[in-house]
């Protein structure tokens, strides 16, 4: 599958990484450009590449993002429309300033991308255990376990076979105004 990486943090670049390993083609992005990203890619192999925030979601059948949460206005909309998003991004009031809207930041990020199918996915794991954590010939039983929600089920089962691909569990918490993991 083709994946679109928007943020190459730690979150970002150790999903992109588990992605490739499960022979995945990612191509990942960050606000600085693509020139910036040149070792990360030589890092992760031949199935990534560097890309614009605009070319790694128009690349990617599915698309990650996992940037701070008050840059989410700048994920492009139109070329993620009917695309499946999964949001990585946590709200941290320190560095996202403060809101009072009255909706979680996943609703937030889900009103933005109206026309795309979001999930929330990887934003409840440490990127440490995201890095060390998998263990592909485990039963899932046996594996750590990553939260899923979302209100668009094939999505949801899109992105548990890409989870389950890595070595982990998908667990399935619900719909995006539901679950405990906004």
């Amino acid at each position: 599958m083709k994946i679109g990486m928007i943020g190459a943090g730690d979150v970002g670049s150790t999903a992109a990484q588990n992605f490739v390993e499960a022979g995945h083609e990612v191509m990942i992005s960050n606000s600085r450009g693509p020139e910036t990203l040149t070792d990360l890619v030589d890092d992760l192999g031949s199935n990534a590449h560097a890309g614009t925030v605009s070319e790694a979601a128009d690349f990617g059948e599915v698309v990650m993002e996992a940037i701070p949460f008050n840059a989410y206005k700048s994920l492009p909309t139109d070329t993620l429309s009917d695309k499946i998003v999964i949001s990585a991004s946590n709200y941290y009031p320190g560095r996202d300033g403060l809101t009072d809207v009255g909706k979680t930041h996943t609703d937030l990020i889900a009103d933005h991308l109206e026309d795309s199918r979001v999930i929330k996915a990887f934003n409840s794991i440490y990127w440490e255990n995201l890095r060390d954590g998998q263990r592909l010939e485990a039963d899932p039983d046996d594996r750590l376990a990553i939260f899923i929600a979302g209100d668009d089920d094939e999505a949801k089962s899109v992105v548990s076979s890409l989870i389950e691909d890595i070595g982990f569990a998908p667990v399935d918490t619900g719909l995006l105004t539901e679950e405990a993991v906004t």
